[in-house]
């Protein structure tokens, strides 16, 4: 799974495939870091080429219990989209199913 959605990085490069390539939950100190890559385009993730752009995102304490006892990965991206400004809106992309 991943969002489909047209942002600008952090240098001014237009990406539009994003995808969770981790989440880390730390259950006893109720930590959750999303680990979010982006790409120019989902062409260039199929064509094995590096994000642009990798950024850890931290859910705040007062989501963690949303986490537990789901699927970590389906939640992560309900989550991004209302949660991250720019995600939004956004449309998923489910055509293909990768690893977290």
């Amino acid at each position: 799974m991943a969002i489909i959605k047209n942002l600008q990085s952090r240098v001014g490069v237009d990406v539009s495939y994003h995808r969770i390539i981790g989440i880390n939950i730390n259950y006893r100190s109720r930590k959750i870091i999303l680990c979010v890559a982006s790409y120019i385009s989902k062409d260039k993730r199929f064509n094995n080429c590096e994000p642009l752009e990798v950024v850890d995102i931290e859910v705040p304490d007062v989501d963690f219990d949303l986490f537990i006892n789901e699927d970590p990965r389906g939640i992560a991206y309900l989550w991004l989209k209302e949660n991250v400004e720019g995600f939004e809106q956004s449309a998923d992309d489910i055509e293909v199913e990768e690893d977290v």
